[in-house]
């Protein structure tokens, strides 16, 4: 999936703040612009956030042309960790991702950037390891009473899912895959009950009621976890990330 942002949206969320559910990091890097508004509209950037969605992944640095990111080098991406949009000069990116404290990388990938743009790597994994899945974001604001929404699969051994939303219970997305990502669609803002089946039986695999999603914002919901797991930390669940904005 690979969808267009709008600059003059993108550029106003930027300045309207930056929210998230989980965590909120300002990254200052040679690679990245630093937070400073004077030089927002004089210099491109490109948009890049990053989410954690492998569980048998442990606990991961980035490092962006040999630099951390974020700058702070304690800083390490657990399981389920989320990284908000950081600005990134437009142009080819070295991304290494190390195991914890270890000096050795476990990936080393080569990512082109275009200047006002706004991408996400999501964290998944393979039977040997992990694998990083970066998709294209469309961020353009939610009509009147409405936000935007869209889902990652991110549980390697759950199926292709559905999701149901609202009393109702619309189905939104339909019969989407391991490691795919939905376009941003519209919903409307309250308390919503999400409920996540099996594509194929119609199998209720987890749900979430009373969800808050709130006018004008911006969420992904994340498929994350094991389907078939011991595990509470682990097991299938779902997270919603707010992407922007925060107001």
């Amino acid at each position: 999936m690979s969808t267009q942002m709008n600059k003059n949206t993108f550029s106003a969320l930027w300045t309207r703040g930056v929210a998230i559910v989980a965590i909120a990091l300002l990254p200052l890097l040679s690679s990245c612009l630093d937070d400073d508004d004077q030089y927002l509209d004089a210099t491109p950037v490109a948009y890049v956030s990053f989410y954690h969605g492998s569980p048998q992944t442990s606990s991961l640095r980035i490092e962006v042309d040999n630099q951390s990111y974020p700058k702070t080098a304690s800083h390490v991406f657990d399981y389920s960790t989320y990284y908000d949009y950081g600005r990134f000069f437009p142009g080819e990116r070295n991304f290494s991702f190390k195991a914890g404290n270890a000096a050795n990388s476990l990936l080393d990938t080569l990512v082109k950037f275009e200047a006002d743009k706004a991408y996400s790597f999501f964290i998944s994994e393979e039977e040997d390891g992990f694998l990083p899945l970066l998709v294209e974001d469309d961020l353009d604001s939610p009509a009147a009473g409405k936000a935007m929404i869209r889902l990652v699969h991110l549980s390697p051994d759950a199926p292709k899912v559905t999701l149901q939303i609202g009393e109702d219970e619309e189905e939104l997305f339909e019969n989407h895959g391991y490691r795919e990502v939905t376009d941003f669609e519209e919903v409307e803002a309250g308390r919503l009950n999400l409920n996540l089946l099996a594509a194929v039986g119609g199998e209720s695999l987890v749900s979430a009621t009373n969800v808050t999603i709130r006018e004008g914002r911006i969420y992904t919901l994340v498929v994350r976890g094991y389907k078939d797991s011991n595990s509470t930390t682990n097991s299938l669940s779902l997270q919603l990330v707010r992407n922007y904005p925060n107001y």
